[in-house]
């Protein structure tokens, strides 16, 4: 889970710097459903939830579109035999917490 989650949140900020894109910050959280199959225990499925905080609401589309292009370019999740789903948040921040969530 850790490599899949890692890779997304390189790709994802390599994707933001060159689309010359601010953020807050980006976490990542994955779980996975491991099961027996015909060679072994394989996962299945892995879920990836990532949080992308940004300062304006302005940003929210463009965040959810870069997200997807994300998950799109992640070398990690392309390369496996399970499905990978992503289910974003992106939080618009204001000075002194958060405002929402949406995904």
């Amino acid at each position: 889970m850790a490599a899949v989650a890692g890779c997304f949140i390189t790709t994802f900020a390599a994707i933001a710097e060159f689309s010359r894109f601010e953020f807050i910050s980006l976490e990542v959280s994955a779980t996975g459903t491991l099961e027996k199959v015909e060679r072994g225990f394989q996962f299945t499925k892995i879920t990836l939830r990532p949080v992308l905080a940004v300062a304006r609401e302005e940003d929210r589309e463009r965040a959810l579109r870069l997200i997807e292009k994300t998950e799109r370019s992640c070398l990690v999740s392309r390369s496996l035999r399970s499905e990978v789903a992503v289910e974003p948040a992106v939080d618009v921040r204001v000075a002194g917490g958060t405002r929402d969530a949406a995904a």
